[in-house]
Formats: structure tokens, sequence, C-alpha cells
């Protein structure tokens, strides 16, 4: 298991509703990947709004974020959420 501070603050990044959604939607409909664009066709947030919430999931550690050419790509930690206890399938 990871330590307890890590698995705080995936706890609270994820206890939001929006970044809850956001998570669900890679688990469910994008294989665990996708880029920002995709992502946030997934919510009638506003663009910055959306960066907010991707922003406190990276910090936590929750996703994982990439650069390929001028667009991100955030994939789901699902070793990190497993080794903190929490199953990605069960949210």
């Amino acid at each position: 298991m990871s330590n307890p501070t890590n698995t705080i603050n995936i706890l609270k990044a994820l206890a939001d509703k929006t970044r809850l959604d956001i998570v669900r939607t890679l688990v469910r409909d994008r294989d665990d990947t996708a880029s920002c664009a995709e992502v946030s066709t997934c919510s009638s947030l506003s663009q910055p709004a959306m960066s907010h919430h991707l922003s406190k999931l990276v910090d936590a550690g929750v996703l994982l974020e990439s650069k390929v050419g001028t667009e991100k790509i955030y994939e789901l930690n699902t070793p990190l959420l497993t080794k903190s206890g929490i199953d990605p399938k069960k949210l």
C-alpha cells in the first residue's frame, strides 16, 4: 500500500464530482487515455475550469500528463490507484 499522504491526496482529488466524472469517463469510455479535447467534450465546463480539474488530478497523481505535439494527453495512473487500494473500475 502507498503512504497515507498519497492516498489522502488521491481521495481529496476524487471527492469532487467533476473530477470523479472525468476519471469515470476515462475508465469507461476512453480505455484510460484521452486528449484534453476528448475529455472536454464529456462536460459542459469552460476550458479554464476543465484545465483546473485536470491539473488537480495530475497533481494528486491520479492522471499522468504527456504532450504529443501541442496536445496534452491524460492517462489514468492505474498502478498508483491500485497501490492505494482504489479500484478504478469500481469508481
